[in-house]
């Protein structure tokens, strides 16, 4: 006698193939309803590449002026000192520092510099990654921006670089 249909393999076999598309949809709708659209996608590219030129004459300010920083965290705080090309009247500094692969994890904060000429900041518990930290005065005419790594366990010197130009 031979066995019902649903005691086969074959059924149940050619049956598994549509059920696996069904779950992997649901799989990449519930990945994309999450994650949304990518915030790292520009729309006006024109003005976008205007803004990149203007920031590279800021980076070649910040090297003619022979800008240096030492960066030092300790704990969750850090330091920010000029190693060469101080000014001679300290102003505010704008430190923003974008995570390499999550927008909302960015911050910026504004420091002053105590009589000692040091900068001090405090960072956000989810510091660990990759970061590009970028220093601009209060008067924007220069810009110092460098990667590191997060937590620094060292001293790192932070440099006016260009890449390409």
């Amino acid at each position: 006698m031979e066995k019902p249909w649903y005691k086969q393999f074959w059924p149940w076999f050619l049956m598994l193939i549509p059920f696996s598309v069904i779950i992997a949809m649901i799989i990449t709708l519930t990945i994309a309803s999450r994650y949304g659209d990518n915030p790292m996608v520009v729309d006006d590219y024109y003005k976008k590449g205007r803004g990149i030129n203007a920031e590279v004459e800021k980076v070649q300010a910040a090297q003619a002026l022979n800008i240096e920083f030492a960066f030092k965290q300790v704990d969750q705080r850090f330091e920010l000192s000029y190693s060469s090309g101080a000014p001679e009247q300290f102003t505010a500094l704008t430190v923003q520092f974008y995570h390499s692969t999550l927008s909302e994890k960015d911050f910026s904060v504004v420091l002053t510099a105590d009589a000692q000429g040091i900068y001090r900041g405090e960072l956000p518990d989810q510091d660990k990654g990759k970061w590009t930290i970028t220093i601009t005065p209060f008067d924007h005419s220069w810009r110092v921006s460098q990667q590191i790594q997060l937590p620094a366990y060292r001293i790192l010197a932070i440099k006016p670089l260009t890449y390409g130009v």
